[in-house]
């Protein structure tokens, strides 16, 4: 889980730090959910929502599929593309992770961060509005 926990500390280092409510298990991975924050899961994937809605994250580890992490950085941009209004290239940062922009029609920006942990497996996490929980939830995700 070494290369989840180097991801979601960088995002850590862009927030500040608060408490938070509770660490939900979500199969593959736990996480804390803070106190004015509602979590659900679909596929696999956690999704965790602020109540006024004004930010959400949403997690997912999941197995390779014999993609390399660039090709599968690519497909989650095409995928993404049906969806957003606006989705940037996949730059790599010095530890071969992958992160892009997108943007809603309503203007609404997301980025997401794509990596390989320690296990094998490849972690998504997307990042939607802007709240200092948000970096502190990320860097609380630790893969079973």
């Amino acid at each position: 889980m070494k290369r989840v926990s180097t991801l979601a500390a960088v995002l850590v280092l862009v927030f500040s730090l608060a408490a938070f409510g509770a660490v939900q298990d979500f199969g593959a991975f736990t996480l804390n959910v803070p106190d004015g924050w509602t979590a659900q899961q679909h596929d696999g994937t956690a999704v965790v929502t602020k109540n006024d809605n004004s930010a959400q994250i949403s997690v997912a580890i999941m197995e390779t599929q014999g993609l390399e992490l660039k090709d599968f950085a690519n497909a989650f941009v095409e995928e993404f593309k049906k969806t957003f209004a606006e989705v940037g290239t996949p730059e790599a940062d010095e530890d071969g992770d992958y992160s892009w922009g997108m943007k809603t029609a309503e203007g609404v920006m997301s980025r997401a961060f794509f990596g390989k942990t320690d296990a094998g497996k490849y972690a998504l996490i997307v990042l939607t509005g802007e709240d200092e929980e948000l970096g502190n939830i990320a860097g609380s995700v630790v893969e079973k």
